[in-house]
C-alpha cells in the first residue's frame, strides 16, 4: 500500500485504495490510487506517481458531496478555490467519516 509521509502533529485518520477523476481532454478518466485523510489534510497519490495529485489543508476544503454513479458512491471533495476532486471505490462511505472526523462538512 502506498506511503503518506506525515507532517509534524499530523495523525493518519483512515486511508484506502481509490479512483480519482482528473479531466483528459473533453472527459474526465479514473485514475487509481490511495487516498488519505488526516487531522490536517486530504491527499491522493496516482499509484504508478511519486507526487501527490491532491494535497488539500482542512482548512482549504469547503466541503464534500456524496452522489452515486448508478451502484457506485461518488464523493466529491470541495475545495474553497472552486477546484473539485472526485472519488470512487470501495472506501466511499468511509472516507465521508474520515472527512467528518477532519472537520470537514458535508455539503
Amino acid at each position: 500500500m502506498a506511503k503518506l509521509d506525515l507532517l509534524p502533529g499530523e495523525t493518519l485518520i483512515g486511508s484506502g485504495q481509490m479512483s480519482l477523476y482528473l479531466k483528459q481532454g473533453l472527459s474526465k478518466k479514473p485514475f487509481q490510487g490511495h487516498v488519505f485523510v488526516t487531522n490536517q489534510r486530504a491527499c491522493f497519490k496516482i499509484s504508478m506517481a511519486r507526487q501527490l495529485e491532491m494535497d488539500l489543508p482542512v482548512k482549504e476544503i469547503q466541503g464534500f458531496q456524496v452522489s452515486h454513479m448508478l451502484f457506485i458512491t461518488k464523493v466529491t471533495i470541495c475545495a474553497r478555490n472552486g477546484d473539485t476532486y472526485s472519488l470512487t471505490g470501495f472506501p466511499a462511505k468511509k472516507l465521508q467519516s474520515w472527512l467528518e472526523k477532519a472537520g470537514v462538512k458535508r455539503l
